[in-house]
């Protein structure tokens, strides 16, 4: 604490309401570690690639899930051609 003088010889006690900054500029306190996590990109992931065999092993699953969609889609066709050609039998 510092006094001061104020007028007509009265003296007053002032307080600091802040510590005065570091003269290097560099913080008192260390600033946490910061973590950037990647996010996705308009909806799509970032792909990692650690290790090719994992790499290797996603395209397979990935085509193999393409490949049944496309199955999929051909059995659901084929029942609805199935489910046609019953009726207009039963109808006859």
């Amino acid at each position: 604490m510092a006094k001061q003088t104020q007028g007509r010889g009265r003296s007053r006690t002032a307080e600091t309401a802040f510590p005065a900054p570091a003269v290097s500029g560099v913080p008192i306190t260390p600033e946490p570690p910061v973590r950037r996590w990647p996010h996705p990109v308009d909806g799509v992931e970032p792909v990692q690639q650690a290790d090719p065999a994992l790499h290797f092993i996603h395209c397979a699953l990935s085509y193999q899930n393409e490949l049944l969609a496309d199955i999929k889609a051909l059995l659901e066709q084929i029942a609805a051609v199935r489910e046609e050609t019953k009726e207009t039998e039963e109808g006859e």
